[in-house]
């Protein structure tokens, strides 16, 4: 049985998800955030499937992919 989920179940879904994670796990600030960006990353490539990881920085944190890495010393 198939289903059709609007992008706003997607969001709610995948967010309560993480939130269940975050509750769980004392993850720190580092893994929250890389939790975000693979969140923020989703939902991108579901709006624009050839999105990249630049277009998802600069649409979802207005920040070069550069500014990023230097949060937490992302490589």
């Amino acid at each position: 049985m198939s289903e059709t989920y609007s992008r706003e179940e997607i969001s709610q879904a995948v967010n309560t998800g993480a939130d269940l994670v975050l509750m769980e796990f004392d993850l720190g600030d580092r893994d929250t955030d890389l939790l975000a960006l693979v969140i923020n990353a989703a939902l991108t490539v579901l709006d624009v499937p050839e999105a990249t990881m630049n277009d998802v920085v600069e649409s979802c944190y207005g920040e070069s992919l550069d500014d990023i890495r230097g949060w937490w010393d992302f490589s």
